[in-house]
């Protein structure tokens, strides 16, 4: 089955694919289907006996992942916190894989009105579903000087966060930053030398300020882990540091523990539930990069549950 580029190009489709899908029986849950990438590939690979669960928080997403999915599909719109419950109900024997691509899609990024992109002048947003919680405009109209800096240092790893923070509020005592483009406008004049790195990192920040982005990683990931069945497997495509510290982390904690023959093992770890299947993270290849630069910073790790 080819896929559309009209949505969002799957990052690592061939190798999530295939380290993922080991039975084709199987239960899998995609976690963020977007326009349904990932999904139609394992679709392609599992028989009329399996399942597939395509979740997002983001209607449009699963508007799009409707259109291009098999109709034997489940559809699911939900946070992460809230998904185990929502899976459950439809698996209630246990999964047999799981892929959750962090981030934002190329939909979010080039679609008016979602304020994702810091190249269009559309509305501050930036919420992932537009129908809840405030929008990024309005967190920045409450943040104090210390939590808007706290934010992205924390969130965009930004050293120049305090000069930007300071910008921001003497821009908002002048009148609110509705725009993505006010917005651009004052981290511009505020690091001029560090204006593009510095653009990417504050919208960055704010994006996973909105969204709760990183609190619901940490949901995710343990909630998914107990769904896997014995030789289940999680695939986890991570593009910042934030991201992929945590997921290093918390497989890490389930794997056996790491063996060097001269020092025997490296990490203990107390009856392990899991195997490393990516004992360091796969990166997009050369022709990826040059097909979709969007992928330079994706990287895919798989555990398989014990």
């Amino acid at each position: 089955m080819s896929l559309s580029r009209t949505y969002h190009d799957p990052v690592l489709a061939v190798k999530v694919v295939e380290l993922l899908v080991t039975d084709p029986d199987g239960v899998y849950v995609d976690c963020t289907a977007g326009g349904g990438g990932h999904s139609r590939l394992i679709a392609d690979r599992i028989s009329e006996k399996g399942c597939l669960i395509a979740c997002d928080i983001d209607p449009d997403a699963i508007s799009e992942a409707q259109s291009v999915l098999p109709s034997a599909t489940f559809f699911l719109q939900t946070s992460f916190s809230e998904l185990k419950p929502k899976v459950s109900q439809i698996a209630a024997d246990g999964i047999t894989g799981a892929i959750a691509d962090l981030g934002v899609s190329s939909f979010q990024l080039d679609n008016a009105g979602r304020g994702f992109s810091h190249r269009y002048d559309d509305p501050l947003d930036l919420r992932m579903n537009q129908n809840v919680g405030e929008t990024a405009a309005e967190l920045l109209m409450r943040l104090s000087l210390d939590d808007l800096t706290r934010t992205i240092r924390t969130y965009g790893e930004d050293p120049q966060a305090r000069r930007i923070a300071k910008a921001i509020i003497a821009e908002r005592e002048r009148g609110s930053i509705a725009t993505t483009g006010q917005l651009a406008k004052v981290i511009e004049n505020a690091v001029p030398a560090t204006r593009n790195k510095s653009l990417a990192r504050v919208f960055q920040a704010l994006r996973i300020a909105v969204n709760n982005e990183l609190d619901e990683l940490h949901s995710l990931l343990p909630d998914i882990w107990s769904l896997l069945k014995p030789q289940g497997r999680l695939a986890v495509i991570s593009y910042h540091s934030l991201e992929d510290r945590i997921t290093k982390s918390f497989m890490k904690s389930k794997a056996a523990p790491e063996y060097d023959p001269r020092m025997g093992p490296l990490l203990e770890t107390p009856d392990p539930e899991g195997r490393l299947v990516t004992r360091k993270p796969i990166t997009p290849d050369p022709d990826e990069l040059r097909e979709n630069p969007r992928s330079r910073s994706a990287k895919l790790r798989v555990i398989e549950r014990l």
